[in-house]
């Protein structure tokens, strides 16, 4: 990502989490009767939304020297696709979700900051409680964490998802959305990640890798 856009990259990051949380917020003081007591049939069949955040956590570490080395925090973003069965309460959904971030070795074994980008690729479904107008929600997915790095490896790993949020319906089929969400990647510390020359620089360590993310987008349904 190019340092000339960090600027506008800030103000975009701390308009999505200002949204989330005032979202979020509103959810609270409407205090909706229905909430959490049974999901919303859903009227309408297909949705879009994109969305923009920031994702936290996870890293790797030389298997050699034990050092650990964190991914940067920082932008994130991603869209989902979501279908819901005729007269069905939950929602089927299509999530994709990219952060481009990096590993700064600080000279370790020759290397400095190392780009990296982790794609989430998940399908699960979503539950909505509520009113039609304004609802909350909780979703789970299943799906694959594709880690790549120009030029030092990539990787693949089964993975899933938890989330939470809300959504603002501002007419039939336009809303705002914002969640929180959690992506769980299954790993093993003896598998290779990051190889410099030939040889293996960094892997994965230990069995899960952690990572949290807070979204804002808008949404439409047909």
């Amino acid at each position: 990502m190019k340092i000339a856009h960090a600027p506008i990259l800030k103000r975009l990051l701390l308009a999505a989490l200002g949204f989330s949380l005032t979202l979020t917020a509103r959810a609270y003081d409407l205090h909706m009767e229905s909430s959490w007591e049974k999901p919303v049939t859903q009227p309408q069949r297909f949705g879009i939304s994109p969305f923009f955040g920031y994702r936290f956590g996870g890293g790797v570490e030389d298997l050699n020297t034990g050092t650990d080395y964190d991914f940067d925090d920082g932008p994130a973003y991603g869209l989902t696709f979501d279908y819901a069965p005729p007269n069905s309460e939950i929602r089927l959904e299509l999530l994709w979700s990219r952060q481009e971030t990096g590993i700064n070795f600080r000279g370790d074994n020759g290397l400095g900051k190392v780009d990296v980008t982790i794609d989430v690729f998940q399908f699960g479904g979503i539950a909505e409680f509520g009113t039609p107008r304004f609802r909350e929600y909780i979703s789970i997915h299943l799906g694959a964490t594709h880690f790549s790095s120009d030029g030092f490896g990539d990787d693949t790993r089964f993975s899933f998802g938890a989330g939470v949020g809300v959504k603002a319906f501002l007419t039939k089929n336009l809303y705002l959305r914002a969640d929180v969400r959690g992506f769980g990647t299954v790993v093993e510390a003896e598998g290779s990640f990051i190889f410099y020359n030939g040889v293996t620089v960094a892997s994965f360590s230990g069995s899960s890798l952690w990572q949290g993310q807070v979204s804002a987008g808008l949404g439409i349904t047909f």
